[in-house]
């Protein structure tokens, strides 16, 4: 029998050791790549329900809490390809463990921090270690060989499985909120990752990294230091503004260190990101559509979170639960997108994801926002579902492109990609909000039963962004600022789901005409 012959077979497909490969065999490693991955997910939305909670018990300042969210997201962001090359370099089993322990350690800290600069500290590494557990748990499931459609079911699950800790954060959040305070979305960590870190130990196979080759360091500190700047512009842009001189001189530094590391690149002798990988379009049309998905995804979290809870009343387990649709849409989508793209390829279930999650997005700017539960039943199953169908098959063809001694540097682009573009959507979409809003809101409670005085005081807490403080305010005045502020909001909102809603389904036409009919089986491309 040919060599041909024997790789045709599917049944033949050996791992590593020479055994068969299958999702069987492969059972007891994804589940635990699948559980650091879920934990990396969940913290990256979990704390959106706990903030009201962190700013009544450590005494922050809005601008404090926004920095929860952001320092977690400005790390993550930074190291993601850098620690996927570490991992190609120095071995992938124990750069995981390194990840995983960090992030444990991380989680500790965090539920125990006395104050907001402690807990900024801690949620920093928290976002550095993410960024090390995310592409290294993508490249330890490649490294196991198998059939093509094996490995497009195995990414599949691994998909699946971080959409479902992203979209369920709010529900466990809240629940975790609710019942035992906030700390406890940090402390539920902690035996999650000892657990990965004593099972990955054991189970993990230790193959030596690809150290042959040189450290592109000065690529990785340029690339580093450039994506942490674009993600620092980003991030303070709305609070900040965009013309402002701290938010001009972050993005024009980020542009300065990702054109040296561009040129960089194009002389070194094994760089980080080879630069030929972007004249593959089936490397940059999945990191563009992946960059879009997230774009939306990040926006429809964090700003209803904050309507239904900030406007529409409800507890944080409440919140949870009114995104439970899109949190069940996205565990049904996992395996669904890793057989079909196993069989067909990456190009036509990029591409519907993509489309799907757009409508969801539209369906959402018709959705009352305060309105019943079932009103958002049909737009979160869209999301969750077209998120999960374009998660899955974006990394399968990103890896495609890329041998399989740099499967790290694949998963540390195409996580990175994602990352970078959720930080846009919060940063434009946000903008999109704030400004909308402002605009609305005086007109809005022109008509409050309230002194000029204490009237301009709410205006202008409601638009700098902080929680109605309404306490202290009849129960008449209190809805009379609550029901139009809201509505405000909600059309705010709405407009930015709008804006989002485009972007994916411009992001589906383009994959769907330029992307090329690679299938599943496609050799890997010329990074070398």
């Amino acid at each position: 029998m040919t060599e041909a012959q024997r790789s045709a077979r599917p049944e033949q497909a050996a791992g590593p050791a020479g055994e068969a490969v299958t999702l069987r065999s492969m059972a007891p490693l994804l589940a635990i790549l699948c559980t650091g991955l879920f934990m990396v997910w969940l913290d990256t939305t979990i704390v959106n329900v706990a903030l009201p909670d962190i700013q009544d018990s450590l005494g922050t300042t809005f601008t404090g809490l926004q920095w929860v969210v952001n320092v977690y997201t400005l790390t993550f962001a930074c190291f993601m390809l850098v620690a996927g090359d570490i991992g190609d370099l120095f071995g992938h089993k124990r750069v995981f463990l390194v990840g995983v322990a960090g992030f444990t350690a991380a989680s500790a800290l965090c539920a125990t921090a006395p104050g907001i600069g402690v807990l900024l500290a801690a949620r920093g590494l928290q976002g550095a270690s993410g960024a090390v557990i995310m592409p290294i748990s993508l490249s330890l499931i490649t490294a196991q060989g198998g059939t093509p459609r094996v490995r497009a079911a195995a990414v599949g699950l691994w998909s699946g499985v971080g959409s479902l800790g992203l979209a369920g954060g709010p529900l466990v959040g809240g629940l975790l909120v609710t019942r035992f305070g906030w700390a406890s979305v940090f402390w539920i960590n902690v035996p999650i990752g000892l657990l990965a870190l004593l099972a990955g130990h054991r189970v993990i196979a230790a193959r030596r990294g690809h150290g042959g080759r040189p450290v592109d360091t000065v690529g990785m500190l340029l690339f580093a230091a450039g994506v942490g700047a674009l993600t620092l512009g980003l991030i303070q842009a709305d609070d900040w503004g965009w013309t402002s001189p701290a938010v001009l001189t972050a993005l024009c530094l980020a542009a300065l260190l990702l054109t040296a590391f561009t040129a960089w690149e194009l002389r070194a002798r094994a760089p980080v990101l080879p630069p030929a990988l972007f004249r593959d379009r089936g490397f940059t049309l999945p990191n563009l559509a992946g960059m879009v998905t997230f774009f939306g995804m990040f926006g429809v979290l964090l700003f209803l979170s904050v309507h239904l809870q900030s406007f529409d009343g409800l507890s944080a387990y409440e919140t949870g639960l009114r995104f439970l649709p899109l949190t069940a849409a996205t565990a049904l989508a996992a395996p669904l997108a890793g057989w079909v793209t196993g069989r067909y390829g990456a190009r036509l279930p990029l591409a519907a994801g993509c489309a799907v999650s757009a409508l969801g997005m539209l369906l959402l700017t018709r959705v009352r926002m305060d309105g019943g539960y079932l009103e958002y039943v049909l737009p979160f199953v869209l999301v969750g579902f077209g998120t999960t169908l374009a998660v899955t098959p974006g990394t399968i063809a990103v890896l495609a492109a890329v041998r399989e001694n740099r499967a790290g540097m694949g998963a540390g682009i195409v996580q990175t990609s994602r990352q970078i573009g959720g930080v846009l959507g919060i940063a434009v979409l946000g903008t999109v909000v704030v400004r909308h809003f402002r605009d609305r809101l005086p007109g809005a409670l022109a008509g409050l039963p309230l002194p000029s005085a204490e009237r301009a005081r709410v205006v202008d807490g409601l638009s700098s962004g902080g929680r109605p403080d309404v306490s202290g305010l009849p129960a008449a005045a209190r809805t009379a600022i609550l029901h139009p502020a809201g509505r405000a909001l909600a059309d705010s909102i709405q407009s930015a789901l709008a804006v989002a809603a485009v972007c994916n389904l411009a992001a589906a036409l383009l994959v769907l005409v330029a992307m090329p009919r690679r299938t599943a089986d496609s050799p890997k491309g010329g990074a070398t």
